[in-house]
Protein backbone atom coordinates (compact mmCIF):
# COMPACT_ATOMS: atom_id res chain seq x y z
CA UNK A 1 0.00 0.00 0.00
CA UNK A 2 2.88 2.11 0.46
CA UNK A 3 4.12 1.97 -3.15
CA UNK A 4 0.47 2.95 -4.13
CA UNK A 5 0.80 5.78 -1.99
CA UNK A 6 4.11 6.65 -3.23
CA UNK A 7 3.01 6.41 -6.88
CA UNK A 8 0.06 8.81 -6.14
CA UNK A 9 2.37 11.77 -4.73
CA UNK A 10 4.56 10.84 -7.16
CA UNK A 11 1.89 11.55 -10.02
CA UNK A 12 -0.24 13.53 -8.67
CA UNK A 13 2.83 15.93 -7.96
CA UNK A 14 3.28 16.48 -11.81
CA UNK A 15 0.16 18.24 -12.30
CA UNK A 16 0.69 20.28 -8.92
CA UNK A 17 -1.57 17.81 -6.67
CA UNK A 18 -0.85 16.70 -3.14
CA UNK A 19 -1.56 13.09 -1.89
CA UNK A 20 -4.49 15.21 0.62
CA UNK A 21 -5.85 16.25 -2.59
CA UNK A 22 -5.87 13.11 -4.98
CA UNK A 23 -6.93 10.65 -2.17
CA UNK A 24 -10.63 12.17 -1.65
CA UNK A 25 -10.91 11.48 -5.43
CA UNK A 26 -10.33 7.78 -5.19
CA UNK A 27 -12.70 7.36 -2.50
CA UNK A 28 -15.33 9.43 -4.34
CA UNK A 29 -14.55 6.61 -7.40
CA UNK A 30 -14.39 3.37 -4.38
CA UNK A 31 -18.05 4.88 -3.23
CA UNK A 32 -19.69 4.24 -7.08
CA UNK A 33 -17.13 1.19 -7.64
CA UNK A 34 -19.23 -0.11 -4.20
CA UNK A 35 -22.51 1.70 -4.42
CA UNK A 36 -21.74 2.70 -0.82
CA UNK A 37 -22.56 -1.18 -0.12
CA UNK A 38 -18.77 -1.19 1.52
CA UNK A 39 -16.09 0.99 2.79
CA UNK A 40 -13.41 -1.36 2.16
CA UNK A 41 -11.81 -2.81 -0.67
CA UNK A 42 -9.69 -5.40 -1.58
CA UNK A 43 -5.87 -4.51 -3.04
CA UNK A 44 -6.19 -5.05 -5.57
CA UNK A 45 -9.14 -3.19 -6.30
CA UNK A 46 -8.10 0.00 -4.23
CA UNK A 47 -4.55 -0.13 -6.72
CA UNK A 48 -6.96 -0.16 -9.72
CA UNK A 49 -9.30 2.46 -8.68
CA UNK A 50 -6.34 4.93 -7.98
CA UNK A 51 -4.61 3.81 -11.23
CA UNK A 52 -7.97 4.87 -12.75
CA UNK A 53 -8.03 8.38 -11.10
CA UNK A 54 -4.48 9.02 -12.01
CA UNK A 55 -5.56 7.98 -15.32
CA UNK A 56 -7.93 10.43 -16.03
CA UNK A 57 -6.32 13.39 -14.24
CA UNK A 58 -3.38 12.46 -16.99
CA UNK A 59 -5.62 12.85 -19.61
CA UNK A 60 -6.95 16.05 -18.65
CA UNK A 61 -3.40 17.72 -19.34
CA UNK A 62 -2.11 15.54 -21.82
CA UNK A 63 -5.17 15.16 -24.34
CA UNK A 64 -7.49 18.92 -23.82
CA UNK A 65 -8.58 19.91 -27.39
CA UNK A 66 -8.93 23.07 -26.64
CA UNK A 67 -5.11 23.46 -25.67
CA UNK A 68 -3.17 22.08 -22.63
CA UNK A 69 -4.50 23.44 -19.34
CA UNK A 70 -2.23 25.29 -16.75
CA UNK A 71 -1.54 22.32 -14.09
CA UNK A 72 -1.42 24.80 -10.74
CA UNK A 73 -4.42 26.09 -9.01
CA UNK A 74 -6.63 26.18 -12.67
CA UNK A 75 -8.71 22.83 -11.29
CA UNK A 76 -9.14 21.31 -8.18
CA UNK A 77 -8.09 17.08 -8.61
CA UNK A 78 -11.68 16.29 -8.29
CA UNK A 79 -12.50 18.73 -11.27
CA UNK A 80 -9.17 18.01 -13.60
CA UNK A 81 -10.52 14.20 -12.82
CA UNK A 82 -14.12 15.13 -14.15
CA UNK A 83 -12.50 16.97 -17.39
CA UNK A 84 -10.63 13.65 -17.83
CA UNK A 85 -13.15 11.49 -17.76
CA UNK A 86 -15.18 13.52 -20.52
CA UNK A 87 -11.78 13.91 -22.46
CA UNK A 88 -11.09 10.06 -21.93
CA UNK A 89 -15.02 9.01 -23.44
CA UNK A 90 -14.86 11.93 -26.30
CA UNK A 91 -11.54 9.63 -27.39
CA UNK A 92 -13.50 6.36 -26.97
CA UNK A 93 -16.11 7.88 -29.48
CA UNK A 94 -13.60 9.18 -31.70
CA UNK A 95 -11.13 5.71 -31.66
CA UNK A 96 -14.85 3.82 -32.50
CA UNK A 97 -15.04 6.65 -35.70
CA UNK A 98 -11.64 5.72 -36.78
CA UNK A 99 -12.45 1.67 -36.32
CA UNK A 100 -15.61 2.51 -38.77
CA UNK A 101 -13.26 3.85 -40.98
CA UNK A 102 -10.82 1.22 -41.31
CA UNK A 103 -13.27 -1.44 -41.17
CA UNK A 104 -14.97 0.15 -44.10
CA UNK A 105 -13.63 -1.93 -47.32
CA UNK A 106 -11.27 -3.15 -45.29
CA UNK A 107 -8.93 -5.71 -46.91
CA UNK A 108 -6.74 -8.42 -44.86
CA UNK A 109 -4.65 -9.12 -47.94
CA UNK A 110 -5.52 -13.11 -46.79
CA UNK A 111 -3.59 -12.49 -43.15
CA UNK A 112 -5.38 -14.33 -40.84
CA UNK A 113 -3.95 -12.16 -37.75
CA UNK A 114 -4.53 -9.26 -39.77
CA UNK A 115 -8.30 -10.32 -40.34
CA UNK A 116 -8.82 -12.00 -36.55
CA UNK A 117 -7.24 -8.84 -34.78
CA UNK A 118 -9.23 -6.14 -36.74
CA UNK A 119 -12.19 -7.83 -37.36
CA UNK A 120 -12.46 -10.28 -34.17
CA UNK A 121 -10.20 -8.74 -31.21
CA UNK A 122 -11.01 -4.69 -31.79
CA UNK A 123 -14.89 -4.78 -31.42
CA UNK A 124 -14.15 -6.46 -27.92
CA UNK A 125 -12.37 -3.40 -26.48
CA UNK A 126 -15.80 -1.11 -27.21
CA UNK A 127 -17.59 -3.50 -25.67
CA UNK A 128 -15.78 -4.20 -22.59
CA UNK A 129 -14.07 -1.11 -21.95
CA UNK A 130 -14.27 0.60 -18.53
CA UNK A 131 -13.94 4.18 -18.49
CA UNK A 132 -15.03 4.97 -15.37
CA UNK A 133 -13.25 2.28 -13.31
CA UNK A 134 -10.54 0.75 -15.02
CA UNK A 135 -9.51 2.80 -18.07
CA UNK A 136 -6.29 2.29 -17.70
CA UNK A 137 -7.06 -1.39 -19.19
CA UNK A 138 -7.20 -1.43 -23.31
CA UNK A 139 -7.73 -5.64 -22.82
CA UNK A 140 -6.56 -6.59 -25.62
CA UNK A 141 -3.14 -8.46 -26.44
CA UNK A 142 -3.35 -6.57 -30.08
CA UNK A 143 -1.90 -9.57 -31.61
CA UNK A 144 -1.33 -8.03 -34.77
CA UNK A 145 1.83 -5.21 -34.13
CA UNK A 146 1.37 -1.75 -35.95
CA UNK A 147 5.08 -0.46 -36.78
CA UNK A 148 4.98 1.76 -33.69
CA UNK A 149 6.92 -1.13 -31.56
CA UNK A 150 7.30 -0.39 -27.99
CA UNK A 151 4.66 2.39 -27.69
CA UNK A 152 4.22 2.93 -23.79
CA UNK A 153 0.71 3.30 -24.00
CA UNK A 154 -2.38 1.89 -22.32
CA UNK A 155 -5.90 1.79 -22.18
CA UNK A 156 -8.05 3.97 -24.70
CA UNK A 157 -4.79 5.79 -25.57
CA UNK A 158 -3.26 2.72 -26.86
CA UNK A 159 -6.66 1.59 -28.55
CA UNK A 160 -6.73 5.34 -30.38
CA UNK A 161 -3.05 5.68 -31.39
CA UNK A 162 -3.39 1.94 -32.47
CA UNK A 163 -6.29 2.68 -34.68
CA UNK A 164 -4.44 6.03 -35.75
CA UNK A 165 -1.12 4.16 -37.32
CA UNK A 166 -3.64 1.23 -38.62
CA UNK A 167 -5.72 3.83 -40.75
CA UNK A 168 -2.61 5.04 -42.25
CA UNK A 169 -1.18 2.02 -43.27
CA UNK A 170 -4.20 0.99 -44.76
CA UNK A 171 -4.52 4.11 -47.03
CA UNK A 172 -0.79 3.13 -47.79
CA UNK A 173 -1.56 -0.36 -48.89
CA UNK A 174 -4.82 0.71 -50.71
CA UNK A 175 -2.28 2.06 -53.30
CA UNK A 176 -0.91 -1.18 -54.65
CA UNK A 177 -2.84 -4.02 -56.12
CA UNK A 178 -3.63 -7.61 -53.37
CA UNK A 179 -1.53 -9.57 -55.21
CA UNK A 180 1.22 -7.22 -55.55
CA UNK A 181 0.92 -7.41 -51.62
CA UNK A 182 0.82 -11.14 -51.25
CA UNK A 183 3.78 -11.43 -53.02
CA UNK A 184 5.81 -9.71 -51.05
CA UNK A 185 4.56 -11.45 -47.92
CA UNK A 186 4.52 -14.72 -49.54
CA UNK A 187 8.32 -13.86 -50.46
CA UNK A 188 8.95 -13.46 -46.52
CA UNK A 189 6.36 -16.66 -45.53
CA UNK A 190 5.38 -18.82 -47.97
CA UNK A 191 2.23 -19.33 -45.83
CA UNK A 192 2.12 -16.05 -44.72
CA UNK A 193 -1.83 -16.14 -44.83
CA UNK A 194 -1.40 -18.63 -41.77
CA UNK A 195 1.45 -18.18 -40.53
CA UNK A 196 2.64 -14.23 -41.03
CA UNK A 197 2.46 -12.42 -37.58
CA UNK A 198 4.09 -9.23 -38.43
CA UNK A 199 3.33 -5.92 -39.92
CA UNK A 200 1.94 -5.93 -43.44
CA UNK A 201 2.33 -2.90 -44.26
CA UNK A 202 6.10 -2.40 -42.99
CA UNK A 203 6.98 -5.49 -45.61
CA UNK A 204 5.21 -3.26 -48.11
CA UNK A 205 6.83 0.15 -47.19
CA UNK A 206 10.72 -1.67 -47.56
CA UNK A 207 9.79 -3.13 -51.02
CA UNK A 208 8.30 -0.14 -52.23
CA UNK A 209 11.47 1.90 -51.22
CA UNK A 210 13.79 -0.36 -52.58
CA UNK A 211 11.69 -0.13 -56.11
CA UNK A 212 12.33 3.49 -55.33
CA UNK A 213 16.50 3.00 -54.71
CA UNK A 214 16.70 0.82 -57.67
CA UNK A 215 14.50 2.28 -60.08
CA UNK A 216 11.82 -0.13 -60.55
CA UNK A 217 7.89 0.53 -61.11
CA UNK A 218 6.76 1.39 -57.41
CA UNK A 219 3.74 0.16 -57.82
CA UNK A 220 4.30 -3.40 -58.94
CA UNK A 221 6.70 -4.39 -55.55
CA UNK A 222 9.35 -5.74 -58.01
CA UNK A 223 13.27 -5.20 -58.03
CA UNK A 224 15.22 -6.48 -60.52
CA UNK A 225 16.95 -9.39 -60.25
CA UNK A 226 20.61 -7.22 -59.92
CA UNK A 227 19.36 -5.09 -57.02
CA UNK A 228 22.10 -5.87 -54.76
CA UNK A 229 24.25 -4.25 -57.45
CA UNK A 230 22.01 -0.93 -57.45
CA UNK A 231 21.60 -1.12 -54.14
CA UNK A 232 25.43 -1.05 -53.61
CA UNK A 233 25.40 1.82 -56.09
CA UNK A 234 22.74 3.92 -54.62
CA UNK A 235 24.51 3.61 -51.21
CA UNK A 236 27.84 3.36 -52.19
CA UNK A 237 30.70 5.48 -49.63
CA UNK A 238 27.62 6.42 -47.61
CA UNK A 239 27.87 5.94 -43.69
CA UNK A 240 24.60 4.69 -41.71
CA UNK A 241 23.77 8.42 -40.79
CA UNK A 242 24.22 9.57 -44.89
CA UNK A 243 22.12 6.03 -45.53
CA UNK A 244 19.30 6.77 -42.92
CA UNK A 245 19.08 9.91 -44.65
CA UNK A 246 18.56 8.94 -47.76
CA UNK A 247 16.26 6.13 -47.05
CA UNK A 248 14.31 8.80 -44.64
CA UNK A 249 13.73 11.34 -48.33
CA UNK A 250 12.72 8.47 -49.65
CA UNK A 251 9.95 7.26 -47.42
CA UNK A 252 8.99 10.99 -47.24
CA UNK A 253 8.24 11.57 -50.64
CA UNK A 254 5.81 8.08 -50.32
CA UNK A 255 4.20 9.49 -47.24
CA UNK A 256 4.10 13.06 -48.61
CA UNK A 257 2.24 11.99 -51.44
CA UNK A 258 -0.58 10.29 -48.86
CA UNK A 259 -0.59 13.19 -47.06
CA UNK A 260 -2.32 15.95 -49.82
CA UNK A 261 -4.97 13.10 -49.90
CA UNK A 262 -5.36 13.18 -45.96
CA UNK A 263 -3.89 15.69 -44.35
CA UNK A 264 -5.54 14.76 -40.88
CA UNK A 265 -2.80 12.06 -40.75
CA UNK A 266 0.61 12.30 -39.83
CA UNK A 267 2.04 10.07 -42.59
CA UNK A 268 5.12 11.54 -42.51
CA UNK A 269 6.42 11.23 -38.82
CA UNK A 270 4.89 7.80 -38.76
CA UNK A 271 6.25 6.19 -41.74
CA UNK A 272 9.62 8.48 -41.16
CA UNK A 273 10.48 6.47 -38.31
CA UNK A 274 11.37 3.48 -40.45
CA UNK A 275 14.28 5.09 -41.74
CA UNK A 276 16.92 3.72 -39.24
CA UNK A 277 16.01 0.28 -39.68
CA UNK A 278 15.45 0.24 -43.34
CA UNK A 279 18.82 1.77 -43.96
CA UNK A 280 20.35 -0.84 -42.02
CA UNK A 281 18.55 -3.84 -44.01
CA UNK A 282 19.60 -2.05 -47.48
CA UNK A 283 23.04 -1.85 -46.55
CA UNK A 284 23.43 -5.37 -45.32
CA UNK A 285 21.68 -6.68 -48.69
CA UNK A 286 24.09 -4.55 -50.28
CA UNK A 287 26.81 -6.38 -48.75
CA UNK A 288 28.09 -3.10 -46.77
CA UNK A 289 28.11 -3.66 -42.99
CA UNK A 290 28.91 -0.37 -42.50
Amino acid sequence: MEESRETMENEGSMYGYGLEEILPVVIYLTDKYTSRESSSVPYEKAEMLMEAVLYCIRECFTWNASGILPAANSLSARQAYEKGYEYLTEKVNKAKALYDTLITDFEDYGCLNYRKTVLEGLPAFFLKYDIRFCPQDHILSLDYPDMARGEELCGADRIYSYLSHLLMEKRFLEQFDRQAVGRVLAGIQPDYRELYLDNICEAVLFQAVKCMITDSPVWKLETAADEKRLLGIYFGGDTQEQAVRKTEALIEMLAGAMEKEAPDLNFKDYFGQMGKTFSARYLLQAGSGK
